[in-house]
């Protein structure tokens, strides 16, 4: 992440992580499947408990519930007015294609959203946030640009580079600011501590797969990123079984420099395609880099556990 860069000094400069607690209830959620042999009932019961658990916080937090269904209501009109700039330019059925994608994309992440609207307590006060904050909305949107990715590297091959490079751009600037506003404002959630590298991982492995799809970049580079993001979800959703406590997420020097590589390499590279650019020279040496920063990465979560991100 862009944002990666711009953390690395952050101790020095005196504005600290905040510390993850740990989640009591999905502690007792997993201590009580444990207990119930993970037998179906078990599972049974832990989806119920977690669904009302959701429906509750939605019913009882007005203050978030509107917030959520705004972010929601307007994330769709956006969408929709895309659609209608797309109608313009593509064919109607490439139109409808674009819209039925994106809009399903926005529907999963919404309900993903509205389903743990529990995690957006802030880390400092320890409170129920009575809204979803800017920063955790524009790592939504980040996520969400994943499938604009994909589209707008479609239509580079359609001789349409504008949707790509706009892409990439918006999505830098949110990778710069969300992390940047919810340090400085001091509202640093549990939400955004757990989800900001797996939104990461969403976006950066979408667009590495779709420029490598169409040349742009390198195969084993695509397998790279994905690889480097992946193994963290999937250790910590292990982590979070195995040990039955939520995973303590920490930032580390190699994990922010593999970010930071990756997402300098993956923006240059679509840009460089986009607006015609010679990218051969340069290439090669952010690719070495990548992999220094990602071997490190790897490294240090198997020396020194998953919640080194």
């Amino acid at each position: 992440m862009w944002a990666a860069m711009h953390d690395a000094g952050r101790g020095v400069r005196g504005v600290e992580e905040p510390e993850l607690p740990p989640n009591l209830f999905v502690i007792s959620l997993l201590h009580d499947l444990q207990v119930g042999n993970y037998s179906r009932r078990a599972w049974g019961v832990f989806v119920r408990d977690s669904w009302r658990r959701s429906w509750q916080t939605l019913m009882e937090n007005p203050g978030l519930r509107r917030s959520w269904l705004r972010f929601t209501t307007a994330g769709t009109i956006g969408i929709l007015v895309a659609g209608g700039v797309c109608a313009r330019l593509v064919a109607p059925s490439e139109t409808v294609l674009f819209l039925a994608t994106s809009l399903l994309w926005w529907a999963v992440l919404m309900a993903d959203l509205g389903l743990h609207l529990g995690l957006m307590v802030n880390l400092e006060s320890g409170e129920l946030r009575r809204t979803i904050g800017v920063p955790n909305m524009l790592t939504e949107l980040r996520a969400f640009g994943s499938i604009w990715v994909a589209w707008g590297a479609h239509w580079l091959t359609e001789g349409m580079p504008i949707p790509l490079v706009f892409v990439f751009g918006v999505a830098a600037v949110t990778d710069l600011l969300d992390g940047w506003i919810a340090r400085r404002a001091h509202v640093s959630t549990r939400w955004g501590r757990l989800y900001d590298p797996f939104m990461d991982g969403i976006f950066f492995g979408v667009a590495a797969i779709s420029l490598a799809v169409i040349g742009v970049l390198p195969q084993w580079i695509a397998a790279l990123v994905v690889f480097r993001y992946a193994l963290p979800v999937v250790g910590a959703i292990a982590f979070l079984f195995m040990r039955r406590r939520t995973p303590r997420i920490r930032h580390t020097p190699w994990g922010r420099a593999s970010s930071a590589s990756i997402a300098a390499t993956i923006f240059l590279a679509g840009a460089a395609a986009g607006l015609g650019l010679p990218f051969d020279r340069l290439g090669p040496i952010l690719y070495a880099i990548v992999v220094v920063a990602a071997v490190g990465a790897l490294l240090n979560i198997l020396m020194r556990g998953i919640e080194q991100v």
